[in-house]
């Protein structure tokens, strides 16, 4: 059983997120020692020899695939070694077009020196272009306890354990990462509203670090955030603005006009503290 984990995830509106912390509080309740970090671009390291035991790497798929900043983060690493959970998380689950989506990081990973022993997808209520009903989330949540507790035997006893990937899919995720090249032209057409109180939420929370603040010129101008060209299309920062003032030009039939509140959804359902306690 290792004694060091660290958990490393990549997050837009925050289904990697709740699975890696609700999978460390599962992991350390085996009295192992759990580190949890959040993927920024503006925080990859030069190099990073881990110096843990087990390595879990958690990202939504996007385009087929994980998001860039996964990679860039992924080519900075020194695994020694080190024994490697890849977990992808998408609204559909391991189908056709997504069985694929951790490939080329298992391989970058597997350049870096890890050993991947680990490859799973987790399924969470989807964010792109429809969100589910409560009613669908609910059944979509309900199963995700039971799933943390599988993957969290399946590292404690450091067991190999892969979900199938349809050969078509490598087709997929080549496709994928051409796409992938068009997204910055969503983020640069992202309309900023007369509702927006410069709070600087978006610029905090953005992966990319594709959000900038700019500076107030005179008491009269209003600060407001300055996209850049490196969106990776996580649709965050529309999601999570607490006024609603950013709205996309660009691909908009992406976004859903009901917005998109994983934590909403999740108290819909049962307390945070019930969905927690499920884990254990």
């Amino acid at each position: 059983m290792p004694n060091n984990i660290r958990i490393d995830y990549y997050t837009g509106t925050g289904g990697s997120e709740l699975i890696a912390r609700l999978l460390a509080e599962k992991l350390k309740i085996s009295n192992v020692n759990v580190a949890v970090h959040r993927i920024r671009r503006d925080e990859i390291p030069n190099t990073d020899d881990l110096n843990v035991d087990y390595y879990i790497l958690i990202f939504p798929v996007h385009s087929f695939n994980a998001p860039k900043p996964v990679y860039e983060w992924v080519e900075h690493l020194s695994g020694k070694g080190c024994k490697t959970a890849v977990i992808s998380v998408s609204g559909a689950g391991n189908i056709v077009t997504n069985s694929a989506s951790r490939n080329k990081t298992v391989n970058l990973l597997k350049k870096s020196n890890f050993n991947v022993i680990v490859e799973k997808m987790l399924r969470m209520p989807n964010n792109w272009m429809n969100v589910p009903n409560e009613k669908k989330c609910m059944r979509i949540l309900s199963k995700i306890p039971q799933k943390i507790d599988q993957i969290s035997q399946v590292v404690l006893a450091e067991r190999r354990s892969k979900d199938i990937v349809f050969w078509i899919d490598y087709l997929f995720s080549a496709i994928g990462e051409v796409e992938k090249k068009a997204t910055r032209k969503f983020g640069n057409g992202i309309e900023v509203t007369d509702e927006c109180t410069g709070c600087g939420l978006c610029a905090k929370n953005c992966c990319s670090s594709n959000i900038q603040m700019e500076k107030q010129t005179s008491l009269d101008t209003p600060i407001r955030p300055k996209f850049g060209n490196q969106c990776d299309m996580c649709l965050g920062c529309i999601y999570n603005c607490p006024q609603k003032a950013l709205l996309p030009t660009v691909w908009a039939f992406q976004v859903d006009r009901k917005g998109y509140d994983l934590r909403a959804m999740i108290s819909s359902i049962f307390s945070e503290a019930q969905f927690t306690n499920a884990c254990k």
